[in-house]
């Protein structure tokens, strides 16, 4: 049986050295993987006040650690709402979405059925656009990904390569 040892400042420690890098560790991998997210209300009805705001962010933080996840960021206009999502490898993000959209418009309607009711007429109206947008977010440009990647080809791998593309060169 493994022991651990350290107290829990060394524990406090370790976490917060994990949190400084900007890399998440899973069992058996280390990942940063962020999504930016826009939901827009239905028809752009602008359905969100600065109360619902309030609570939109704090559920769907809620709902991020649901999926062993973190909002980074959340932001929300009259129409629509941003989210920096920091989500685990094994998460479908597409289920991520339609949960986090579909649990979003209950909790809402369950806490602001008078302001909803003003924009968005009846109960079976979705609260939110069938549409959504998504994006990944990265630290550096795909430029720099290529050009390190390309990098770490060995010497004796570009000499190979080199000499094939002089043999091909002679031969035309």
């Amino acid at each position: 049986m493994k022991r651990i040892s350290g107290n829990a400042d060394d524990i406090k420690d370790k976490k917060d050295r994990v949190k400084k890098d900007g890399y998440n560790r899973g069992q058996h991998c280390i990942y940063c993987l962020t999504y930016h997210m826009i939901f827009v209300t239905h028809y752009r009805k602008p359905v969100i006040n600065e109360e619902m705001s309030s609570a939109m962010k704090e559920f769907s933080n809620h709902m991020a650690e649901q999926f062993r996840g973190k909002i980074l960021s959340a932001e929300t206009d009259r129409d629509h709402i941003h989210l920096l999502v920091s989500l685990p490898p094994n998460t479908n993000v597409s289920v991520f979405v339609r949960s986090i959209k579909t649990q979003l418009s209950r909790e809402m309607r369950k806490r602001f059925p008078e302001q909803i009711k003003q924009y968005i007429y009846g109960d079976d109206t979705s609260f939110w656009s069938r549409s959504y947008f998504i994006a990944t977010t990265g630290s550096v440009s795909l430029e720099t990904v290529k050009q390190y990647i390309e990098s770490q080809r060995s010497k004796e791998h570009k000499a190979k390569i080199g000499s094939k593309f002089q043999k091909k060169n002679l031969l035309e």
